[in-house]
């Protein structure tokens, strides 16, 4: 009853109700619907990105099996396999030299592209048949005619099959039971039929399904057209059937969606082409709901301390007001009264200035802030526009690469074919971004690669000789540094009577107690020019002061120096020192790095 007097009575009080009322209204109903909305939007978003993830993982599964219907293809056409489907088994030799010729001309390009790859076998009609592993061996007893011929003969023409398999044995003769993907193919050549039959490991296949994790308990699984479980990320579970409830909520449907209303969970299912199969997410509910939950106890929370907080600032804002208020109200009853010479002091407005001062200043500094980020969006989405535009599609030159070392192969031009695969190693060496640092065995394979290639181009032009300690093989080293420099003094090394040599070697160096590595670079060109070398060692002398204020120029030598540098901070007898054989005969180039034998932290990979 105080309360309601005081509301009546007090210009105060009614300020401090009706503003409370006000906030209270405000803050519950956006409260709620920021709550419905997000609710919504979290629901829908984790049923798009669980569709997605479905998709790629759809997607990824048919680009595997598509590359293995390919292999199958290009076996198939070999032009001796239509002889080999024509001998009988009492031709034992001539059926061996046949498959080693199909294998060599078809069927090492795709071994390499598949290592997974665990036995290939090859049957015809007439009972011949030949097996060959790649892993483990095989049972003595195995026979494809035997074990397997019966569940493929009436099959399509490309059948897959996923099932543990008792064909195979350890080193020590040992049976095993490992799961594998069976792939068969019927070949027919006129009169001649019989069957190509590879095992491929389920590592592979696996880890797609594997990568199919949502929340804690969600998982990702691959089943047959029977509702066979084929691949689970619980190997125990392949095999098993799936629940009848999620076979007749699918019912031959290609892709789809639906909710378990008895174990709460939301299931995704999408088929993989070019099999009959199906990839299938599990979600619980509660897993995403739990972000919902959460986010509706924070929302309650927030409005709550909002709305105390707010209340007590309407009461003070209302204090505020009704304060100068009160004081000419008791200058009128004054006033009233008769006394006229009383005057009221009612203050000015200091504290409300002040706040828009401060709030002036908050936004100049809020404003400077603003900018300052958005230059650096700008800056970064530059960055990434520049990557973007220099991405090469690696997996496309290297199929590229394969396909010309198959065609080099099949032509007999064994320098081109040598060619290729040491281009090859070197594209996947250098567009390998996991480390900064490899074993110095890794990088003088990658400098190997190149000498080669380079030799192969010149010929009787170049040699080239590497050396190096044996117990520098294992040591860790900065990434790609030595190739620079040796393709510099290709470059810059020119002879004009005797042919280019470049000698590289990699011993050990000790000073001040500690172990170093050196790498030294020989060649018999017309050396560094003095005033060229001189200006490379003042600028070699600036990066030692002061590294952050290199920018990269077109000099390799001094890019390598500036990673040396950057990486190896705490050293300083690391880096690059240069000059020209006493004889005036070559340059030599010397690298100094700790000898290290395992890569430390890398927290500044950007600039390396």
């Amino acid at each position: 009853m105080y309360i309601i007097n005081q509301v009546r009575n007090t210009m105060k009080w009614k300020l401090i109700t009706i503003l409370s009322a006000l906030i209270v209204g405000v803050v519950s109903s956006i409260g709620l619907v920021s709550y419905m909305k997000t609710s919504a939007m979290v629901k829908h978003d984790v049923q798009r990105l669980s569709n997605q993830v479905l998709k790629q993982a759809s997607l990824n599964l048919e680009r595997y099996f598509l590359s293995y219907s390919q292999g199958f293809l290009l076996i198939s056409v070999a032009p001796d396999l239509e002889k080999w489907l024509q001998l009988d088994k009492s031709q034992g030799l001539d059926s061996y030299l046949l498959f080693q010729s199909i294998m060599e001309a078809y069927g090492q390009p795709f071994f390499f592209q598949h290592p997974e790859i665990l036995s290939i076998t090859l049957y015809n009609e007439n009972g011949n048949e030949i097996n060959r592993t790649v892993k483990y061996g095989f049972n003595k007893d195995y026979k494809f005619y035997v074990s397997d011929l019966e569940t493929f003969r009436e099959a399509d023409n490309f059948t897959f099959d996923v099932g543990f398999s008792n064909n195979y044995v350890d080193t020590n003769g040992k049976m095993m039971a490992i799961p594998v993907i069976t792939m068969v193919k019927k070949l027919r050549y006129g009169k001649n039929t019989g069957f190509l039959k590879i095992d491929i490991d389920l590592e592979p296949a696996l880890k797609i399904i594997n990568e199919l994790e949502f929340g804690d308990s969600g998982y990702g699984l691959i089943s047959d057209n029977e509702g066979r479980i084929l691949l689970h990320p619980d190997q125990m579970m392949i095999g098993e059937r799936l629940p009848r409830d999620i076979l007749n909520q699918m019912n031959n449907k290609k892709d789809g969606a639906f909710f378990r209303e008895d174990s709460g969970e939301f299931v995704l299912f999408d088929s993989v082409q070019p099999t009959n199969w199906k990839t299938i997410v599990v979600v619980p509910y509660h897993e995403f709901a739990r972000s919902i939950f959460l986010i509706r106890e924070i929302t309650i929370v927030i409005a709550v301390v909002a709305l105390l907080v707010s209340i007590l600032f309407a009461v003070g804002i209302s204090s505020s007001f009704t304060k100068r208020i009160a004081k000419l109200r008791k200058m009128i009853k004054t006033t009233v009264r008769g006394e006229f010479e009383t005057r009221v002091e009612i203050e000015g407005t200091d504290e409300i200035a002040e706040l828009g001062v401060a709030y002036n200043s908050m936004l100049r500094d809020l404003q400077s802030t603003v900018h300052a980020l958005a230059e650096s969006k700008l800056i970064q989405q530059r960055a990434i526009l520049s990557a973007l535009q220099s991405q090469i599609d690696s997996h496309f030159l290297y199929n590229t690469l394969e396909s010309i070392n198959s065609l080099a192969n099949l032509a007999g031009h064994t320098d081109i074919e040598e060619t290729t695969i040491a281009l090859s190693k070197m594209l996947r060496y250098t567009s390998d971004y996991k480390s900064t640092v490899v074993p110095m065995k890794d990088e003088i394979q990658h400098l190997n690669n190149y000498l080669n290639i380079m030799k192969i181009r010149l010929g009787d032009d170049f040699e080239f000789e590497i050396s190096f300690h044996p117990r520098c093989e294992n040591a860790y080293g900065l990434k790609a540094v030595m190739q620079p420099i040796v393709e510099n003094s290709m470059k810059h090394g020119d002879v004009l009577d005797v042919p280019l040599r470049i000698k590289i070697v990699i011993d050990l160096f000790l000073t001040q107690g500690i172990e170093y590595m050196k790498v030294k670079i020989i060649d018999n060109g017309k050396g560094f020019a003095e005033d060229k070398m001189q200006w490379i060692n003042s600028q070699i002398k600036r990066i030692n002061l002061s590294p952050l204020h290199h920018e990269y120029s077109n000099v390799g030598l001094l890019n390598t120096h500036f990673r040396l540098k950057m990486y190896y901070q705490d050293d300083s007898n690391a880096g690059i020192t240069l000059s020209n054989r006493i004889d005036s005969t070559g340059a030599v180039v010397e690298v100094l790095f700790p000898l290290q034998w395992h890569a430390k932290d890398e927290v500044i990979t950007h600039v390396l």
